[in-house]
């Protein structure tokens, strides 16, 4: 089998390989992605990601994304689906919702497909007042992001909030404003 991203031929190397699921990434680009599942604080709320945005992480998530390549959503939680799993048990799951644009543009939720591994129950009815795209976006644009966000879902005591990427925490701040 070779690797999703650069071709080469994957040499099982893992314990985890063997035992549960095939990693559809050769040994050196898991490890230049680098898992490195780090907690932060962002207006009194514990935070966590799982990779920093390094140039492979941006090239995996727009190649998913951008390009459709749909193969890649097993690659960014491999190895830790499990862990997530046991430590989110009980939490329901609230995506933050991609442009109406976008999502008709790629014909899927990517972030929809990432998690549902995870087996958690979706909380909806988190929605932008307005159509705002943040690529290509200075601090100032992302900033109108924090007020950004209506939710009219259910009240839920645990609630797993995931995202792409953080790049100002303007999103996270608006959506935990909604909610």
């Amino acid at each position: 089998m070779k690797c999703l991203y650069c071709d080469r031929e994957i040499v099982t190397e893992s314990f985890y390989s063997l035992l549960f699921e095939r990693d559809m990434l050769c040994s050196h680009c898991r490890r230049e992605l680098g898992l490195r599942q780090r907690h932060f604080m962002l207006d009194g709320v514990k935070c966590e990601y799982l990779y920093s945005y390094n140039s492979l992480f941006k090239q995996l998530l727009l190649q998913y994304k951008e390009c459709y390549d749909e193969a890649l959503k097993d690659v960014f939680l491999y190895g830790i689906k499990e862990k997530l799993m046991i430590k989110y048990y009980g939490y329901k799951i609230l995506y933050v919702p991609s442009s109406k644009e976008k999502l008709e543009q790629r014909g899927f939720n990517h972030l929809e497909q990432i998690f549902s591994v995870l087996n958690l129950e979706e909380v909806r009815g988190l929605k932008m007042k307005k159509e705002l795209c943040q690529q290509n976006k200075d601090l100032a644009s992302r900033s109108l992001m924090i007020d950004n966000y209506v939710y009219e879902g259910k009240e839920s005591d645990k609630l797993l909030i995931v995202d792409d990427v953080c790049t100002s925490g303007s999103t996270l701040k608006g959506v935990f404003k909604a909610v």
